[in-house]
């Protein structure tokens, strides 16, 4: 029996055996070595942070603000500015958009919709706009942005930019019967 696994084995010639597992042990082993010099540093001794004291609480007395009051301030303060630049205002149907500059949010946040009646103005707070608003419209640093209706900018576009329509040509004529007629008929 041993003699014929012997005989098989001095029969397989070296030449013909694929080298393909050695370049896979090389390949593998290229990879350790790789790995091994790139590994992290081990870890430090962490450093005991020094004690630090804790910060002694302050009393602040809090003086609870009225939603309402502020809501009165705000309404009364648009007054006083729409009253200042209420020529620069577009009317539609006696009324209008506005919007104040708050200094909190660095925007135009604070928005109104003004309702002019015989008695006088009427300001009611608004969420967003439903018109469009005019930026750089009105006087220089103008705490107060403007709107205006798409109407009224279509109008106000076609004023500035009469060119910017295209011109209407007559159609041409419409042919209705473009076939010859038939032969012999």
């Amino acid at each position: 029996m041993f003699e014929d696994d012997e005989a098989e084995e001095e029969k397989v010639d070296r030449k013909s055996l694929s080298q393909v597992p050695s370049w896979l042990m090389v390949g593998f082993l290229a990879g350790v070595i790789t790995m091994w010099l790139f590994r992290s540093p081990a870890p430090e001794s962490p450093v005991a942070p020094l004690p630090v004291d804790p910060p002694v609480p302050v009393a602040v007395e809090s003086v609870p603000v009225e939603e309402t009051a502020a809501q009165e301030a705000s309404l009364a303060f648009a007054e006083a500015i729409f009253d200042t630049f209420r020529d620069w205002v577009f009317w539609t149907d006696d009324k209008t958009q506005i919007a104040l500059w708050n200094t909190g949010s660095m925007s135009f946040s604070d928005r109104f919709e003004v309702i002019r009646t015989l008695e006088g103005d009427y300001f009611r707070s608004i969420s967003e706009f439903t018109r469009l608003p005019l930026p750089g419209y009105g006087p220089p640093n103008s705490p107060i942005l403007f709107t205006e209706t798409t109407e009224q900018r279509y109008k106000r576009e076609i004023s500035l930019n009469p060119d910017a329509l295209p011109k209407r040509e007559k159609p041409a004529p419409v042919e209705l019967n473009s076939l010859p007629p038939p032969p012999g008929g």
